[in-house]
């Protein structure tokens, strides 16, 4: 007898949230020692892995996709920051942080929604 699909997904869903939890942490280990390129290639990994969840919770999709935006802006700006030429305005490296910090939430808030609507087995 194989699983119900709800509980499938609610696994997942808990997966995703765990791995939400570890990227958020290493981001901001990774922000405030950058340039650390092994951070930068452990949180790249993490992403990666945050895709593999996201893809299997369609209802996820849009969470996902704003983090990704918002993963790739906040790597351009700290790269920008390091390595570009010219200044780089606070109140723009803020905003790109404060739109990641939201992405992630939104998307660690959609997973926790997904397990709570989804009917249990046996439910009428």
């Amino acid at each position: 007898m194989s699983a119900h699909p709800a509980a499938a997904f609610d696994a997942i869903a808990v997966q995703l949230v765990a791995a939400l939890e570890r990227y958020a942490a290493d981001t901001a280990r990774m922000i405030a020692g950058w340039p650390d390129m092994e951070r930068y290639r452990s949180v790249s990994e993490q992403i990666e892995q945050i895709r593999m969840y996201a893809s299997a919770l369609p209802e996820a999709r849009v969470q996902w996709v704003e983090l990704l935006i918002a993963h790739s802006e906040l790597v351009h700006i700290l790269w920008r920051a390091h390595f570009g030429h010219g200044g780089l305005a606070m109140d723009d490296a803020l905003e790109v942080r404060l739109h990641h910090t939201g992405a992630v939430d939104a998307l660690r808030h959609r997973c926790l929604r997904i397990g709570l609507r989804r009917p249990r087995a046996g439910a009428q």
